[in-house]
């Protein structure tokens, strides 16, 4: 299933690029760039586009469009950060 997932979104090294940060369920931060056009905006959030391989009450577990710098590419997301279609 597909969601958005609320972003941090910052400038890129490169002008279509963009730095995107999230916050998982544990607190940490987990960061990477992508391409600016796969940045959505919802009034006053950004996002982006999720695959959500498992949920419940509290958490989203959802594939990243890209590996972060911190090593991967799954996060345990808070289930609020996700906006569902």
């Amino acid at each position: 299933m597909t969601a958005w997932l609320r972003c941090d979104v910052n400038p890129g090294m490169f002008e279509d690029e963009v730095a995107v940060c999230i916050t998982t369920l544990e607190g940490s931060i987990l960061s990477f760039f992508m391409p600016a056009d796969f940045v959505t905006s919802f009034s006053d959030e950004q996002a982006i586009s999720v695959e959500v391989v498992d949920r419940n009450g509290e958490y989203g577990l959802v594939t990243l469009p890209r590996r972060s710098f911190e090593g991967s590419n799954v996060a345990k997301v808070p289930t609020g950060a996700l906006r569902f279609a």
